[in-house]
């Protein structure tokens, strides 16, 4: 499957979700000699592209991100054609509902979220999902009854 490696990320200042590539950014050289990086040292940044009118160059636009809420596109995307990311919670037909996690270098799956047990699996392109929300903004769908 070729996809493009997008992230998403909230920002920080307006909560907002910003969509495009990731980066780590260390905003300063460490010295060797016993210095050490401080987490304000770090600036976590989603990256797209600035609008442009006809001819004219377009600029990079940087957003700082929260690097918890970070995630990877699958490649996926559900029934409705939404793009399913890293910390999408899904719903299948069958009324099942699933926590979208990374399980590696190229594998994303998805846990199933029901009383009292938890199933790990691949997310495949051919399962019907309704991505329904995400932990960071309806951790509460995460909670077994």
């Amino acid at each position: 499957m070729n996809r493009e490696i997008l992230f998403r990320g909230k920002r920080p200042d307006t909560g907002g979700w910003v969509y495009g590539y990731y980066c780590k950014h260390i905003k300063r050289q460490v010295c060797p000699m016993g210095g050490e990086l401080k987490p304000e040292d770090i600036a976590h940044l989603i990256i797209n592209d600035g609008f442009a009118d006809w001819n004219m160059p377009r600029s990079l636009q940087g957003y700082d991100v929260d690097p918890e809420t970070v995630g990877q596109y699958t490649g996926l995307m559900d029934k409705n054609g939404v793009e399913i990311y890293e910390g999408d919670i899904v719903q299948n037909e069958l009324g099942e509902v699933f926590l979208v996690e990374h399980l590696g270098e190229h594998w994303f799956g998805y846990v199933l979220i029901q009383t009292g047990e938890t199933w790990c699996g691949h997310l495949y392109e051919y399962d019907e999902y309704e991505v329904i929300g995400n932990i960071y903004d309806n951790p509460e769908m995460l909670e077994v009854s």
